[in-house]
């Protein structure tokens, strides 16, 4: 066995048919509903921001002066108008725009927490009813730490009785389906505490929740500082739409994240 530590990595984002969304637009707006495309593409750092704002303003044709009798004034800037909704807790717009992450050498009790949250997201997961782990590779808490012989002791001799079993089968004569159950069956005596891999799908309505809830001080340490390096990457890659987030520096070098519009 060996120790590892868990990867985080953004795999994919929302991206716009511009060809699609200027012709919408042209409908919905004519020139003027145009030009403020034109001139918001120009600034805009991603389009799942944009995605965000133009969902927004569709909802009141908010694109600019004239276009709704009932608006006499509107926010000329992407932040201004992100901000505001933040500030209001309209939460709906930012359901529209999503980000794949890739979480590796995380735990299954990771994953066991984090599939506790379903509003808004997809996930797919290693699946040890058809793989049969060749090492077993895991996560040292901090509290084990000063434990980690004992550790390593214990898990080695989970690795070798799982082995041992494995090693009694011949898998060479069995079909498919066989070894799935064989499979299957014999994975119950694998720790919880095993690396494994899945693909997490969020909106940022959702991603916003979970890195709240994820990156409480009082949150299990593993998904915590997993959480943590998600919102890093996501102040980074959507500046405007976790620009309220602000983070607390804890004792086991994570950070703790609170936005300052909760109820979004």
């Amino acid at each position: 066995m060996k120790f590892v530590e868990p990867e985080v990595y953004l795999i994919a984002e929302t991206r716009i048919d511009f060809d699609q969304l200027q012709k919408m637009l042209a409908s919905l707006g004519q020139s003027t509903a145009r030009t403020w495309l034109a001139k918001t593409k120009a600034t805009s750092k991603s389009d799942g921001e944009l995605l965000t704002e133009v969902a927004g303003r569709t909802c009141y044709k908010s694109f600019g002066i004239g276009l709704n009798p009932n608006v006499t004034k509107i926010r000329q800037s992407s932040e201004e108008y992100i901000q505001n909704t933040l500030a209001k807790g309209d939460g709906s717009i930012f359901e529209h725009a999503t980000c794949t992450f890739a979480f590796l050498n995380v735990s299954r009790v990771l994953t066991h927490e984090l599939v506790r949250h379903r509003p808004g997201v997809a996930i797919s997961q290693e699946s040890l009813r058809y793989v049969r782990p060749s090492g077993f590779n895991l996560w040292l808490p901090p509290e084990l730490r000063d434990k980690k012989s004992n550790f390593q002791s214990i898990m080695g001799d989970i690795e070798n009785q799982y082995h041992n079993l494995e090693k009694s089968y011949d898998w060479n004569k069995m079909n498919f389906d066989l070894k799935k159950r064989i499979t299957s069956a014999i994975r119950r005596i694998l720790p919880e505490g095993m690396a494994t891999t899945i693909i997490w799908s969020a909106n940022h309505r959702a991603i916003r929740h979970v890195i709240t809830m994820r990156t409480a001080e009082s949150a299990e340490a593993e998904i915590r500082s997993v959480f943590d390096k998600v919102a890093r990457i996501m102040k980074d890659k959507f500046p405007l739409i976790y620009e309220d987030f602000q983070y607390t520096q804890l004792d086991d070098e994570t950070r703790s994240w609170r936005p300052n519009y909760v109820k979004v």
